[in-house]
This record gives C-alpha cells, sequence and structure tokens, in this order.
C-alpha cells in the first residue's frame, strides 16, 4: 500500500506545470477573475499542506518539499 502512494519528484514538477497550465487557462478563457480564484485555491491547499507538514515535525526544507508532494504529486499516478 505504501508503495502505491509513493510521489516522486518528478511527479510533483509535472503536477505543478499541469496547474499552471490550467490556471493560465482559466485566465485566458474565463479573465482574471477565475484565474485568480483557481490559484488561490491551489495556493490555500499548499498553505494547508505546509501547516500539517510542520505540525507532522517536519521543518524548513523537509516541510515545504513535503507541502510540494501532498499538492502536487497527484500527476505521478496520470
Amino acid at each position: 500500500m505504501r508503495e502505491m502512494f509513493r510521489v516522486s519528484i518528478g511527479g510533483a514538477h509535472a503536477g505543478l506545470v499541469i496547474t499552471v497550465f490550467i490556471v493560465v487557462l482559466f485566465a485566458a478563457i474565463g479573465g482574471t477573475v477565475w484565474a485568480l480564484i483557481v490559484g488561490g485555491a491551489v495556493a490555500f491547499w499548499f498553505a494547508v499542506a505546509l501547516v500539517a507538514a510542520v505540525g507532522g515535525s517536519r521543518h524548513g526544507w523537509a516541510a515545504v518539499k513535503r507541502a510540494y508532494f501532498l499538492t502536487f504529486g497527484w500527476a505521478g499516478w496520470l
């Protein structure tokens, strides 16, 4: 089970690229307001993940890396 949910840095980078593409797409089609809403939701999720990582006894870059994986690591499963 642990191996199934493992994420890699490459998968997280791919998730970031896909997310940026989607935000740009929302900006092009729906306007700036929709891009800010979607981008704000992603930023909020990253902030929540960072707080959870710090609460889980990770600090500094280890906490940022864990929050990055939690926010964008889903693309590794595509």
